[in-house]
């Protein structure tokens, strides 16, 4: 199989560069070397992470071309299970009590390795969004998620009876609550002003744009190209995403160019899928005034289905080449392991 090579930083075009931390395994890594009828390890391994000594953006030294991309979102992995998570009932007591069971008479046998998989993932993301209400809730939270890792049945039942009255709404930023957030709405507001014109990039389902549309605010939604991580077919029970969306919400297939500039676009975990960063953001910026960014970081390394990992220096670095001013001050989400950048 062919891959796109990369021996320049996408962002400042260096070539000065050093190795980075390699991607963690994850659903992505799984499912493509499946598909593939490669091993996982030896995928992934195949996708090493560059850092440049310039801007300090991570980039993969090789990477899937766009006709790959397109088949991994669309036909290998076509759900895109984070966003629907947001409206899910998985986050109770008795969801992940019954997945407690099941993983305790799956892993009995050794050859269901893609199930015990799913269910360890499933388990960690739960008890990952608890909101603990205290610093030894935390502890135990900690020792909850490494239970788990290690499949150890005693020890996640034992912190899980611990955690049991924590179950009552998931952490804010997390998985299974997503960033549909009246704090963080407040925050770009207090920087930009009113929002009269509101917009989303990516996945529909885990922003404000539903809650954006309700107060009246004219909205509208990128669906994005099919090779940009989030797939066009993405459904569950036979709902597509963006059909979610409501009636008033204008769907759009690209970013338009030649219209009257909006207030604000959430892009959420999505330019880290993006080839050319730059330039994406150079189409975001004349359809928009100003943009938040929301990334994971980079401390575990840049997974398979990422082509790039961002700290503040390189955020920085992107908004001075865009001739915009960029703030990080934005606190509550830093703790999830993600950062929110507003470009503007």
């Amino acid at each position: 199989m062919k891959f796109l090579k990369f021996k320049k930083c996408p962002v400042c075009n260096s070539s000065n560069y050093s190795t980075s931390k390699q991607g963690y395994l994850n659903l992505y890594s799984e499912q493509v070397s499946i598909n593939l009828k490669v091993n996982e390890k030896k995928l992934n391994d195949t996708f090493e992470n560059l850092k440049c000594n310039k801007c300090e953006l991570i980039f993969k030294k090789v990477w899937f071309d766009k006709k790959i991309l397109q088949n991994i979102f669309n036909q290998i992995v076509p759900t895109h299970p984070k966003g629907w998570d947001t409206k899910s009932k998985k986050f109770s007591k008795t969801y992940f009590k019954n997945d407690i069971k099941n993983l305790e008479i799956i892993i009995r046998d050794n050859k269901k390795v893609l199930e015990i998989n799913k269910i360890i993932r499933e388990l960690v993301s739960i008890a990952d969004s608890i909101t603990p209400s205290n610093n030894n809730f935390k502890k135990v939270k900690a020792r909850l998620i490494q239970a788990i890792k290690n499949k150890n049945i005693k020890l996640i039942n034992r912190n899980f009876n611990k955690l049991k009255n924590e179950f009552k709404f998931p952490e804010e930023f997390k998985r299974f609550k997503g960033f549909d957030s009246s704090q963080l709405i407040s925050y770009i507001k207090s920087k930009i002003g009113r929002i009269e014109a509101y917009s989303e990039v990516g996945c529909p389902l885990w922003g404000s744009i539903k809650t954006m549309s309700k107060e009246r605010v004219k909205c509208s939604f990128i669906k994005g190209q099919p090779y940009q991580f989030w797939g066009l077919v993405c459904k569950k029970n036979k709902i597509l995403c963006h059909k979610t969306l409501d009636r008033n919400v204008k769907k759009l297939n690209k970013i338009p160019q030649k219209v009257k500039k909006i207030d604000y676009i959430a892009v959420y975990l999505f330019l880290d899928h993006v080839i050319n960063p730059l330039n994406f953001m150079k189409k975001i910026l004349k359809y928009s005034n100003s943009v938040g960014v929301i990334l994971e970081r980079s401390d575990k390394g840049v997974p398979i289905q990422h082509f790039t990992g961002w700290n503040k220096n390189s955020m920085k670095f992107l908004a001075k080449k865009l001739n915009k001013k960029i703030d990080y001050g934005f606190k509550p989400i830093k703790k999830t392991g993600k950062d929110f950048y507003l470009i503007y």
